[in-house]
């Protein structure tokens, strides 16, 4: 029986993920969701008390939780980061960016939904928690490099050479427009690039 009931809970979560990524979060409904899910209105109401509660199930399963794929892919490119090479490994670290966003592209769509829908309540605590472990990081890895850095703040450095693969890839994987097909340039070639811009600048100093 229990089997029976983890069963239908799950294809419930299926069914509202397919819906949502295709017809969006408003333009689905719970009937829809549930003659997806081929269970009734009261197998619905027996597991989740709204589609909102079933959008937060869904968004905490695949990147809230620390066992999500999400969740273990992101701590790959962490350990990258505490890597003593760092931040000479920076292609490497936007090698990690860009697979893990294509291995879970439909995850952070679900993470769009929430800042369009709900203003992005959902997914605050989740990117809150990076932000402060991306402090901390900066502090730890920029230490040797105090005189370089002196005058700048060791979590904006992190957080600038992040987001700029972050926001990068996301727009390929959220719109289907891939970069190496447009500039003719591998991937690894781009995330090389984007790496020597970052750490080298647009002007070579004498």
């Amino acid at each position: 029986m229990a089997d029976e009931a983890n069963s239908n809970q799950q294809r419930i979560l299926d069914a509202a993920k397919r819906l949502f990524l295709t017809k969006g979060y408003n333009g689905s409904n719970l009937r829809d969701i549930a003659k997806a899910a081929k269970v009734s209105m009261g197998g619905i109401y027996h597991h989740f008390a709204s589609k909102e509660e079933i959008y937060q199930s869904l968004l905490s399963g695949s990147a809230g939780s620390p066992g999500s794929d999400v969740a273990g892919d992101m701590l790959n490119v962490l350990r990258l980061l505490r890597n003593p090479e760092f931040p000479d490994n920076l292609a490497e670290v936007g090698d990690a960016i860009a697979d893990t966003i294509r291995k879970h592209r439909e995850t952070f769509k679900l993470f769009y939904i929430d800042v369009l829908e709900f203003e992005g309540r959902n997914v605050k605590p989740l990117i809150q928690r990076f932000r402060d472990g991306f402090r901390d990081l900066g502090d730890l890895l920029l230490a040797h490099k105090k005189d370089e850095l002196a005058d700048l703040h060791p979590a904006l450095v992190i957080r600038v050479l992040l987001d700029v693969f972050i926001q990068t890839r996301l727009e390929e994987a959220m719109l289907g427009m891939s970069m190496a097909e447009s500039l003719g340039l591998s991937d690894e070639e781009i995330t090389r690039q984007i790496a020597r811009l970052l750490l080298e600048g647009l002007i070579k100093r004498k």
